[in-house]
C-alpha cells in the first residue's frame, strides 16, 4: 500500500509539473527566448509548406538569438515606413532546420504598394529567409564569407543577407554590412558564382564644399584601379566620364564622378554589359560599383557592319519625321555608335548563338526634348547588317 501511495504521489507531481502548476523559475529563460502568454489562445496556420506558424506569444519556447525588437529594426531598415507597416510578427516552428520569424506587412494608405507581403527572418542570424535559397549554388554561409573578403578594410558588427529567386527582383544574394543600426555598405552577389555584382556606400553631405577636391583625372585613376582590383584584366573600354550633381537642382555642393566602361566582344562594345564606377569628388573613394556581365560571347553575330553610319542616321531621321513632322526642323543627332544590342533578362533568357544584333544606336533630340528640365535623348536602333529599324523610342 505504501509503495502504491509513493508511486501515485510521484505520478501526481509529474502531472502537476507538466501542467505548470508547480511552476518553473522564469529566471532560467534566455532573454531571447520566445515566451508564450498563457492567457493567449493558440492559433496556427500554414504559410510555407512544412512550417507551422503560431500567433504572437503563443508558440512553444524556441531559443533564438534575434529578439522581436531586433526584427522590427531589420524590417524597418529594409521596408520604408511610407510604403509598408508591420501588421504582425510571429515565431515559426523549425523549417529547413531554421527557427523563423514571420512578418506580415500591409501597404500604407496612399503608398504605391499594391498587396500585402509576408517575409521571413532567420531567428538565429537575423538574415531574411527564402525557401529558394536552399537550392542556391552559393549558401548563405559562403555568401557571407565572400562579402567579408570583398571588404577586408571594414569590420562590420554583422552581415545581413537576403536571397531573391528572380521572380520579383534580380536573382542573387543581397547583402548589407551593418554597424549597429547603420548600414555602411549594401550590395549584391552573383547567385551561381558569388561574384560581386554591385555595392554602394553613402556620401556625407553635411558641410560638403561647393567644388570637388579631386580632379577628374585623379578620380579616373581611382576608378581604373577599382576595376582592376575587383576583376583583374577585362576587355573593356572607358566610354564615358562625367561629373554628376548631388542633391536637388541648384543645390551648391560638390558632385560625384561617374565612369562607364563597356564590355568589348570582337572589338565592338556592348550596349549593356560593362561596369559603372562612381567616385566621391570630395573624399576620393569609390561610392558605387556596378557590374553587368551576362552575355555569352558566341551569342553575337558578325562584327563587320554592312550599313554605314550615315545610312543608319538617315533611317532614324526619316522615322522621327513621320512620328513628329512639326519637330523635324529642330531634329539634332546627339551620337551614333556601333554596339551589340545585348539588353536581355539574364535570369530568364540565355541568348542563343548568333542571336544578338550588331546595331547602330542613334541618340537624337529636338526642341521640345531640349526644353525639358532633364532632357533625355530619344533612341533609334538600326540593324547594322540589314538596315532595318530594330527599335525606336521617341515621344514628347
Amino acid at each position: 500500500m505504501r509503495r502504491d501511495l509513493v508511486i501515485i504521489t510521484i505520478a501526481t507531481a509529474l502531472i502537476l509539473i507538466a501542467a505548470g502548476i508547480l511552476g518553473m523559475n522564469p529566471s532560467r529563460e534566455s532573454p531571447a527566448t520566445f515566451s508564450p502568454d498563457v492567457a493567449s489562445v493558440v492559433e496556427t496556420r500554414e504559410t510555407v509548406p512544412g512550417t507551422t506558424v503560431h500567433a504572437q506569444g503563443t508558440a512553444p519556447d524556441i531559443a533564438t538569438e534575434i529578439s522581436r525588437e531586433q526584427v522590427i529594426g531589420i524590417v524597418n531598415g529594409e521596408y520604408s515606413a511610407f510604403t509598408y507597416s508591420i501588421a504582425s510578427i510571429r515565431l515559426a516552428d523549425q523549417y529547413a532546420k531554421k527557427p523563423l520569424y514571420v512578418i506580415e506587412l500591409v501597404p500604407v494608405k496612399g503608398s504605391t504598394a499594391e498587396r500585402n507581403e509576408t517575409v521571413f527572418i532567420d531567428a538565429t542570424t537575423g538574415d531574411y529567409y527564402s525557401p529558394a535559397q536552399e537550392n542556391a549554388k552559393i549558401s548563405v554561409e559562403r555568401a557571407k564569407k565572400l562579402v567579408r573578403e570583398a571588404f577586408p578594410q571594414l569590420a562590420p558588427d554583422r552581415i545581413q543577407m537576403k536571397f531573391s529567386d528572380g521572380l520579383q527582383y534580380e536573382r542573387g544574394w543581397a547583402f548589407s554590412l551593418m554597424n549597429g543600426s547603420e548600414r555602411i555598405v549594401q550590395g549584391g552577389l552573383e547567385p551561381d558564382t558569388g561574384g560581386l555584382k554591385w555595392y554602394a556606400t553613402g556620401i556625407v553631405r553635411k558641410d560638403r564644399p561647393e567644388n570637388p577636391l579631386i580632379s577628374l583625372d585623379a578620380a579616373r585613376d581611382i576608378a581604373n584601379r577599382e576595376v582592376r582590383n575587383r576583376n583583374g584584366i577585362l576587355s573593356v573600354v572607358l566610354s564615358e566620364s562625367r561629373l554628376d550633381p548631388l542633391g536637388m537642382p541648384g543645390e551648391k555642393i560638390a558632385g560625384k564622378y561617374v565612369f562607364v566602361y563597356k564590355r568589348m566582344i570582337s572589338g565592338v562594345p556592348c550596349d549593356c554589359d560593362g561596369l559603372t564606377i562612381v567616385v566621391d569628388s570630395v573624399a576620393g573613394n569609390v561610392v558605387e560599383y556596378r557590374k553587368m556581365w551576362s552575355l555569352p560571347e558566341n551569342a553575337v553575330t558578325s562584327s563587320e557592319p554592312a550599313i554605314t553610319r550615315d545610312a543608319a542616321i538617315k533611317t532614324v531621321q526619316d522615322e522621327a519625321t513621320k512620328m513628329y513632322p512639326a519637330s523635324a526642323s529642330g531634329l539634332r543627332i546627339v551620337s551614333a555608335e556601333l554596339l551589340w544590342k545585348d539588353l536581355h533578362n539574364a535570369d530568364k533568357i540565355v541568348p542563343a548563338p548568333g542571336s544578338i544584333h550588331l546595331g547602330w544606336k542613334v541618340l537624337f533630340d529636338d526642341e521640345i526634348i531640349r526644353a525639358q528640365q532633364w532632357p533625355n535623348p530619344a533612341t533609334g536602333w538600326i540593324d547594322a547588317q540589314t538596315g532595318s529599324l530594330l527599335e525606336m523610342y521617341y515621344r514628347h
